[in-house]
């Protein structure tokens, strides 16, 4: 969403936004409609709300983000058409994260995967299962469909961080298998942030 930009006037002030698509259920009926994040928390979907108010209409399932199969899709003035084994890329859940994170890129704060790099760096000064469970935490906090775009690494995506979380001798899945972390692993993840970190130190202005 960072490339779609909008925005909208408040006392005279700018307040940054972007947009994605959502479907809203009125009826039986399911509208594509966009969704337009602003950087003070506010929401537009078919008018405009707070951020707790958009989660109250995600949860009660107004804002849907499972389509049943038979169901009446409509883009206005546009067309109509019905779902025939539709499939939802994602959850209630994943939707609010990745909504409060463009909040939170465009009032200018770290978003979780920011928040999750953040993290990485304290477990590597310090390795205990605390500073552990704090990264898992952070990792955790990432939508799940934006995970594999953590690093920026689309050879080998989310891996390191999934490795780093579980930790040596814990499971991990990984391209739909369930792996266990050895020692070569462990170390060839710590090696890819440790070497991350230092290239990050050497291409920072001075």
């Amino acid at each position: 969403m960072a490339k779609r930009r909008t925005w909208r006037e408040v006392d005279g002030e700018r307040v940054e936004g972007t947009w994605r698509h959502v479907f809203i259920r009125n009826g039986d009926r399911y509208f594509l409609t966009d969704l337009v994040i602003y950087a003070d928390g506010m929401v537009d979907c078919w008018g405009l709300c707070t951020l707790d108010e958009f989660t109250g209409m995600v949860t009660s399932g107004k804002v849907a983000t499972e389509l049943p199969d038979g169901a009446e899709g409509s883009a206005l003035h546009l067309g109509a058409w019905k779902f025939a084994e539709p499939r939802s890329w994602i959850t209630a859940d994943a939707l609010l994260s990745e909504v409060r994170d463009s909040v939170d890129q465009l009032a200018g704060r770290p978003d979780s995967t920011a928040r999750c790099l953040a993290a990485v760096d304290v477990f590597l000064d310090e390795q205990t299962e605390e500073n552990r469970a704090k990264l898992r935490a952070a990792y955790t906090a990432i939508p799940e469909h934006m995970r594999v775009y953590a690093l920026g690494d689309m050879d080998r995506r989310d891996w390191p961080l999934r490795v780093l979380v579980a930790g040596p001798g814990n499971q991990y899945s990984w391209q739909d298998e369930v792996r266990t972390v050895g020692r070569k692993a462990n170390a060839a993840a710590l090696k890819y942030f440790t070497d991350l970190r230092e290239w990050r130190r050497n291409c920072s202005p001075a």
